[in-house]
């Protein structure tokens, strides 16, 4: 009688092992699977996303304003998250410079530096965003101020700076 309750606990041992082995087993494949759509999500996003270049605006040999039209079916948001990367020809002989710039909310960004000067409709009129301020929906345009040192070299020309 003795083994049989030995035996009998044994075996409710191994079933609450197993329970909870399952369990566990269960709650991580829901995990893997709420991470595969966020990444599916994620993917679509990024296929759906593309900006184009309207023209670039020399302030001074250093300081520089990109126009650029989000002409993608993504909105963009996360402004202070950008990467700005630009290589250029660097003045006085210092040769190509590639820089990935950091992002300011400041209207005069620093050397080395990145705003966002506005959000419009059509940056040509200055026609401000209405929908969604703060973010930059499919078709509308905006303009991004660099700060570069060195300064940009006289002979420079501007022949392909997005790549989205």
């Amino acid at each position: 009688m003795a083994n049989l309750i030995v035996a009998l606990f044994a075996v409710m041992i191994i079933l609450a092992a197993m329970t909870g082995y399952a369990t566990s087993s269960v709650n991580s494949q829901d995990k893997i699977t709420i991470s595969v759509k966020a990444v599916r999500n994620k993917t679509g996003d990024i296929s759906r996303t593309s900006v184009s270049s309207l023209g670039t605006s020399v302030i001074s040999n250093s300081r520089l304003d990109f126009t650029v039209q989000n002409n993608g079916q993504s909105q963009l948001r996360q402004i202070s998250k950008w990467d700005v990367i630009v290589w250029y020809e660097g003045a006085s002989g210092s040769g190509l410079q590639i820089e990935r710039l950091t992002y300011t909310a400041l209207a005069a960004p620093s050397a080395g530096e990145w705003t966002l000067t506005g959000i419009y409709e059509d940056a040509g009129t200055s026609d401000p965003e209405v929908y969604q301020p703060g973010i930059v929906n499919p078709g509308e345009e905006f303009i991004i101020r660099v700060e570069l040192a060195p300064a940009v070299a006289a002979s420079s020309t501007n022949t392909s700076p997005w790549h989205a």
